[in-house]
């Protein structure tokens, strides 16, 4: 029988907001254990795909590029003829699910294809993915796994659901004896950053106002991002300080989500392969904008990536690394024959260059939606449309319609291409050559996503509307 499989995909956490990123607070606890393990790997350099979570899923569980399978602009939907790495685990005999409470992982965006069982947990579909008994057990646990008993579902987190759905499907798995591949999406730390109950007060020796005031901005940002940006994300210090607080107790959160769906998958199954990473990070005002668009910066593209059982890697790694490279290392170790077009295996060294990306149609309807709260806002300043950014050890290089530019990290605001010449020509060309292999589009069809009047009421609670 193969080696499982558990991957779980963590919402807009950033690397930098990690203890495995050195961060001043112990958010990922259980991560840096599972990955000083003597078959654990935690790389510091791991970088998304793309900037958002339908496009980056779509590259996880595609192994393609952004522009190659399309997947990245709020009407477009997977095309049913470009292939996915949970059809070749079908194929190789694999039962497979995944669990996700954001629509723009699900059916309608054509990403739950290859799964045997697929969870969409909205309103409206909670009861009937969890059941009665799961959902009343959440019930009594409102004020512990969640925001206590308030109507506003905003503020409620599903972490508990998961983790009780992803347990189903191990223990389901252990008694029939059939390889897994479980891909969970843990949602709970997208803004707008309202911790469960227990949670909220963690980091509260950080900002001088009140929780329940921490609380309350976090909820007026989210409802209001594309203002907030508009007006130029102008928090006060102690906002600021607010606001990662929240973020970082959903962080602390999740990461104990993990702890408990990655235990008792190892106390269930054989000796499981086990992947936790980020789908992408977290703007907070870096280069103006706010939770995950326009730009492609390290806020918003530089995530954690731990990886558990794979022979031959362990250890803190530098190398720079992109979730394909995670799931084609996986599936090698697993045996599986599947596609990954832009991956290499984690254990085959370091690859020159990540590559991220984001639409310029998602970009334009971003950046028109925040002219909309306010026309004095400047949008010259951001790359018109597509763009492509290669971030090496020392440099982020990226292209569009609008021109080029060379950064020296960490540095992501000064163009340095006359000072850099050599580089910013080497990078050009890599960028070129990158994106006549592998950005060309894999399909020519091109299908759209329809939301529902439940899903779309999610998605503007997530602010994507």
């Amino acid at each position: 029988m193969s080696r499982d499989i558990v991957w779980i995909t963590l919402e807009s956490v950033r690397q930098d907001h990690t203890t495995l990123g050195g961060y001043h607070r112990d958010t990922t606890p259980f991560l840096k254990s599972l990955s000083e393990r003597t078959d654990g790997a935690a790389f510091e350099n791991c970088f998304s795909h793309d900037v958002w979570t339908r496009a980056s899923s779509a590259s996880i569980l595609t192994g393609l590029a952004s522009s190659s399978h399309r997947t990245w602009t709020q009407e477009n939907r997977l095309s049913s003829d470009v292939p996915t790495i949970p059809e070749a685990l079908q194929r190789a005999g694999y039962r497979t699910a995944c669990i996700s409470p954001n629509p723009q992982l699900s059916d309608v965006t054509g990403l739950a294809r290859g799964f045997d069982d697929f969870h969409y947990l909205g309103r409206d579909t909670l009861l009937e993915e969890a059941g009665v008994p799961t959902v009343l057990r959440y019930l009594t646990k409102l004020n512990t796994h969640s925001a206590g008993y308030t109507t506003d579902t905003a503020k409620h987190s599903v972490g508990y659901i998961s983790d009780a759905i992803a347990r189903r499907h191990i223990r389901e798995a252990a008694r029939d004896d059939e390889s897994l591949f479980l891909y969970t999406h843990l949602g709970d730390s997208h803004h707008p950053y309202y911790p469960p109950k227990p949670y909220q007060d963690l980091y509260a020796d950080g900002f001088e106002m009140s929780v329940d005031e921490a609380l309350k901005l976090a909820m007026e940002m989210s409802s209001d991002l594309h203002g907030y940006i508009a007006r130029g994300a102008s928090f006060t210090e102690d906002e600021w300080n607010a606001l990662h607080a929240m973020y970082d107790a959903l962080i602390r959160y999740v990461d104990d989500t993990v702890r408990s769906i990655v235990e008792y998958a190892e106390e269930r199954l054989d000796d499981p392969l086990v992947v936790v990473t980020s789908d992408h990070g977290e703007l907070f005002g870096e280069k103006g904008m706010l939770a995950h668009m326009v730009v492609a910066d390290d806020a918003v593209s530089h995530v954690p990536l731990v990886v558990s059982g794979v022979d031959g890697l362990s250890g803190t790694r530098s190398d720079v690394v992109q979730h394909a490279d995670a799931m084609k290392t996986v599936l090698s170790e697993a045996g599986v024959d599947a596609d990954v077009p832009v991956g290499m295996d984690l254990r085959d060294g370091d690859r020159e260059f990540a590559v991220t990306q984001r639409s310029g149609a998602r970009c334009a309807s971003k950046l028109e939606m925040i002219r909309e709260r306010d026309d004095s806002f400047d949008a010259s300043r951001y790359h018109a449309g597509d763009l492509t950014s290669l971030r090496t050890h020392d440099y982020r290089y990226q292209r569009s319609e609008s021109g080029e530019e060379l950064f020296a990290i960490p540095d992501e605001v000064t163009d340095v291409s006359d000072e850099h010449p050599d580089a910013r020509e080497r990078l050009a060309e890599e960028c070129e050559s990158w994106l006549n292999t592998y950005g060309l589009p894999k399909s020519e069809r091109e299908e759209r996503a329809e939301f529902d009047d439940s899903m779309t009421s999610h998605l503007e609670d997530l602010g994507y509307l």
